[in-house]
């Protein structure tokens, strides 16, 4: 049975109460929270990391301004899900996302994937961007529906809620751009 660092540190952290959900009352966060927002951080590096590389592709203005609200929004959500790190005395783990069960990795790109992309051009690389694009964002709705089902930290949940709403109009959007390509 593999044991992360997170599982360790979120015993620490509990105290070893026996019921790592609550302290006096309190709902606190469970190993389900850690795993997510451990996993989404590099996710969400992982977006940022193909926005930057369609940025620096002509692409149209429509994938453009999706680009820069991938940015918006995931950005700012790195910043929080480290401070609940921080907040919960656990460290970041940058290689959590490939502990995770799925197989898949949750849509994250492979070098080989990085390095087809980085050769493309025009409308290719744009189609290929998008579906990229698609399958990653499906891999962090899925995130977010385990943790909305295991999970225990209210504001691990409320984010949870927001990724998988944003990412699934995303990706009409994204699936829409692809019709017109």
């Amino acid at each position: 049975m593999k044991r992360t660092l997170a599982a360790f540190a979120l015993v620490l952290a509990i105290g070893c109460s026996g019921d790592p959900t609550t302290s006096g009352g309190s709902v606190l966060f469970n190993e389900a929270d850690v795993e997510f927002v451990q996993g989404m951080i590099p996710h969400h590096e992982d977006a940022i990391r193909m926005a930057d590389m369609a940025t620096s592709s002509a692409v149209s203005a429509a994938t453009a301004d999706l680009v820069s609200d991938i940015r918006a929004a995931q950005e700012p959500e790195i910043a929080q899900m480290r401070g609940l790190l921080s907040q919960w005395g656990v460290e970041e783990n940058p290689h959590a996302i490939h502990m995770m069960d799925d197989a898949s990795m949750h849509g994250m790109m492979t070098q080989d994937d990085y390095r087809a992309l980085e050769s493309a051009v025009g409308v290719v690389f744009e189609r290929m961007w998008l579906e990229m694009m698609i399958e990653h964002h499906q891999g962090a709705v899925q995130m977010s529906e385990v943790v909305l089902a295991d999970g225990k930290h209210p504001v691990v949940r409320e984010l949870a809620t927001a990724i998988a709403a944003v990412q699934r109009d995303e990706i009409s959007r994204m699936t829409a751009l692809l019709d017109k390509l």
